[in-house]
């Protein structure tokens, strides 16, 4: 970390705020009995007034990338067997593509691969229902605690539920990391997304990592362990088929 910070700081700088990498808050090394433990402090990508129904983990390779039951994070495969698409529109998918873009390139002449795209998928529907039930919930025990006849309560008043997808952008944690599903669609989501794992560089024990998998696997397997330009092309063509 301490080698990129100087460049890391003056491209998030030049950027603007315009750029997917991770925000980085602070840094520390604590001392627990004569055992030096190193901590780094980043900003959220997910926002956190809202719930996560999916959440996956993003390299634009094949290999060894599903969930399992030890780690339930859904990965590539996944996304790609539920034809799953980041449905933005057209205006912010050339804006996201293109901040990916030029982040990958940064990365790329860092000799930094094997990041990933953490992506979390917020559907407003489910979180609207989960919302009400929640409510009901309280208004039942609040019923209970109160000696109220629960029954006698105007129960055949149907409980609406507010579908102002205005009024719910408008609640969003905007943390330069969410975005919301095109306006043009019925089935409204909110994705929240941004690079993570952004420290690892290509050295002489992913060299040798690469070499393993590609005799194990094939030479045409889309392993996630290559040279940082081949990872960078190969994610962001998998990035491009992604959003839409």
């Amino acid at each position: 970390m301490h080698s990129i910070l100087n460049v890391y700081y003056n491209y998030a700088v030049e950027k603007g705020g315009q750029t997917l990498l991770p925000q980085y808050l602070a840094m520390y090394k604590i001392t627990v009995s004569n055992m030096e433990y190193h901590m780094i402090v980043m900003k959220n990508v997910f926002a956190v007034n809202l719930k996560i129904h999916k959440k996956y983990d993003l390299k634009g390779s094949k290999v060894d990338r599903a969930a399992t039951d030890k780690d339930p994070t859904l990965k590539d495969c996944d996304f790609l067997n539920e034809e799953m698409k980041i449905r933005v529109g057209e205006e912010k998918r050339k804006q996201i593509l293109g901040m990916l873009e030029s982040d990958v390139q940064f990365l790329s002449q860092l000799k930094i691969m094997d990041y990933s795209l953490l992506l979390g998928v917020h559907n407003v529907a489910r979180g609207l229902e989960e919302e009400r039930e929640l409510e009901d919930e309280h208004s039942s025990s609040d019923d209970l605690l109160d000696g109220e006849d629960y029954n006698n309560k105007d129960s055949d008043v149907p409980m609406e539920i507010e579908e102002d997808d205005d009024e719910v952008e408008d609640q969003i944690y905007e943390n330069g990391y969410t975005y919301f599903t095109d306006q043009s669609l019925n089935d409204k989501e909110v994705y929240c997304f941004g690079l993570i794992d952004v420290l690892t560089k290509y050295n002489a024990s992913k060299r040798a990592a690469h070499t393993a998998k590609t005799m194990k696997h094939g030479s045409g397997a889309e392993i996630s362990t290559v040279r940082p330009e081949t990872y960078a092309k190969r994610f962001l063509e998998f990035m491009s088929n992604a959003f839409v």
